[in-house]
């Protein structure tokens, strides 16, 4: 019966001699019998002789007692074994309780000497823990078996499986990475290990994301960022011909010294002006100022003032219709920013409404989608948005970005058009680093090195603080060269110059995880962190830091070799992979 108890009869035991006795002793009783009758039946004299003899009775002979037959003795080895097989027994009728408890008594009747044996003991008892959906007692016993055996892989999986359920993510990824690690690269890939512990990551990523972005105190970022939101706005819907001697008010006449602060690029000004200019209640300028502290906000990731400020804009009857257009832009950016792609895309989709015209609304839109591979929607927008304004340059170097992402993804043919494009559009724009920026990441996405090198230092000549193309020129050297010592080298520089942008620390933090100088890179992806400004980034950002921090531990503790990013397969498509 399934369930019922095991017992093996000691023919030791007193009481059990007794009983076996009496039963023998009515085996000979009627074995006698039996002689007596035959005896009796055989000896008779036939009747009228003379000197009948006198019968004689027979007392039949006593038998010995047959003894009941010796099972052979067991040793604990194979006791231990029979309580296993009878656990796997249980385990295969679904009695996963009975096959824990036989577990549990294989587990103290191995021998000292098989610890392994035991751990797969325990990891039985997980596997049925799991069936009756205990995750707590599956990284218990799954936990006692890496004790007994610390690289078993069928164990660790398990554990990481319930870490997971409990939402205990660290955890889990540790125990991923040590799957992955164990394993090798190319085993993981093809056993779905490093694609669960992708998974994992994400998750966890996302779930830090949110409580850091809750959490974050705004503070401007570097010039680098806030140049490139800028450089993506026409700044002419702000721009004004009054002097600031001809106007009472001390908000509208700090907006023209904001308007000069931007131009000169002396941002670490700006925000507390803005506030200023904007508590003087001001008569003139005050929905100009209320957008571009709606966007200096947003580069700060202070989505809760950025959304205010473009708030009372958009609802301001006497708001210039160009600044209701600036202010749904900026707001589809915030949203976009904060992953909430639907208000997003309604804010894109009503600028470009409120003003056909209007370039700017084409370009913001085509961003949005080339960020969800939308890429036939994405050209179509930077294609109407250049025909609005062939002179301006955003939209040029999104199309090529654009055009290349097509040719890499689905059309190769196209690359011809690409190279095509991306030299007319240094031709038309000599003086505009991101051009020579993008070309050079083209090329170097291609293995071009030699000319992709040149590309990004003539980048460098033309926007000296912009650190991204010292990054970019480090990048190079590292996959053209192998040389990551001069990689470094250049990425210090970069960061020691600015050290508030988040691209040179993260590309930073990847150069100190090939050298395997983890507190180092830890330390460059923390900062990176403080700097993000989308949940998108810090969840990236998360996942990378969870993920360098188990590989570490993982690497101490079970006393295995890194996996070098050299060896991952998309190492040079997420290093060198254009930036849009």
């Amino acid at each position: 019966m399934v369930g019922s108890k095991m017992y093996n009869v000691d023919l030791s035991d007193t009481k059990t001699k007794i009983v076996l006795g009496v039963a023998a002793a009515g085996t000979a009783l009627a074995l006698g019998g039996a002689l007596y009758y035959m005896s009796s039946s055989k000896s008779e004299t036939p009747s009228g002789s003379a000197d009948t003899p006198k019968k004689e009775s027979i007392t039949p002979k006593e038998e010995a007692v047959p003894e009941a037959p010796k099972e052979p003795e067991l040793t604990p080895l194979e006791e231990a074994d029979k309580k296993k097989a009878a656990g796997n027994g249980f385990f295969k009728k679904s009695d996963f309780e009975g096959a824990i408890n036989c577990y549990l008594e294989a587990i103290d009747l191995y021998p000292e000497e098989n610890p392994v044996e035991k751990s797969h003991c325990y990891q039985n008892m997980a596997a049925a823990s799991e069936k009756l959906g205990k995750p707590e007692d599956v990284v218990k016993y799954c936990s006692k078996a890496l004790v007994l055996n610390q690289k078993y892989i069928k164990a660790i999986q398990r554990r990481a499986t319930a870490y997971e359920k409990l939402n205990k993510y660290e955890a889990s990824i540790k125990d991923w990475t040590a799957v992955c690690l164990i394993e090798g690269p190319e085993k993981s890939m093809k056993s779905g290990y490093m694609a669960t512990s992708d998974r994992v990551l994400k998750a966890y990523g996302d779930e830090k994301a949110k409580k850091l972005m809750a959490a974050r105190v705004p503070r401007l970022p570097s010039h680098t960022v806030i140049n490139s939101a800028l450089d993506n706005i026409h700044m002419r819907d702000f721009h004004t011909t009054t002097k600031p001697e001809t106007l009472e008010n001390m908000g509208d006449k700090l907006y023209i010294q904001i308007l000069s602060d931007i131009e000169k690029k002396e941002y670490d000004v700006v925000p507390d002006k803005l506030d200023k200019a904007i508590s003087e209640e001001p008569a003139k300028f005050l929905n100009q100022l209320r957008v571009l502290r709606g966007i200096f906000a947003w580069v700060m990731a202070d989505y809760q003032t950025a959304l205010q400020n473009f708030d009372a804009v958009i609802l301001d009857t006497k708001s210039y219709m160009r600044l209701k257009v600036q202010a749904h832009i900026h707001r589809g950016e915030v949203y976009q920013a904060k992953g909430d792609k639907n208000r997003a895309l309604a804010d894109y989709n009503t600028a470009v409404q409120l003003d056909e015209d209007h370039p700017d609304p084409y370009l913001h839109r085509a961003q949005f989608y080339l960020s969800i591979e939308g890429l036939e929607q994405a050209i179509k927008d930077l294609n109407k948005c250049i025909s609005l304004d062939e002179e301006f340059a955003a939209p040029w170097t999104q199309l090529v970005y654009g055009q290349y992402q097509m040719a890499r993804t689905m059309s190769p043919s196209l690359l011809d058009e690409v190279f095509r494009n991306l030299s007319k559009m240094q031709e038309k724009f000599p003086n505009v680093a991101d051009v020579f920026a993008l070309y050079g990441q083209v090329l170097q996405d291609q293995r071009q090195f030699s000319a992709a090198e040149e590309k990004f230092q003539e980048a460098q000549r033309l926007s000296p603080d912009n650190v991204t193309y010292k990054a970019h020129v480090a990048t190079l050297k590292m996959m053209a060269e192998n040389n990551f010592d001069a990689a470094l080298v250049l990425l210090n520089e970069a960061h020691e110059k600015d050290p508030k942008c988040d691209f040179v620390l993260e590309n930073l933090g990847m150069i100190y995880i090939q050298k395997q100088m983890y507190p180092e890179a830890l330390e460059c992806f923390k900062k990176a962190l403080e700097l993000v400004k989308t949940e998108a980034e810090a969840a990236h950002l998360s996942a990378l830091y969870i993920g360098i921090q188990c590989q570490w531990e993982v690497c101490d503790e079970y006393n295995v070799k890194p996996v070098s990013l050299a060896d991952l397969q998309d190492f040079s498509q997420m290093m060198t992979a254009p930036q849009g």
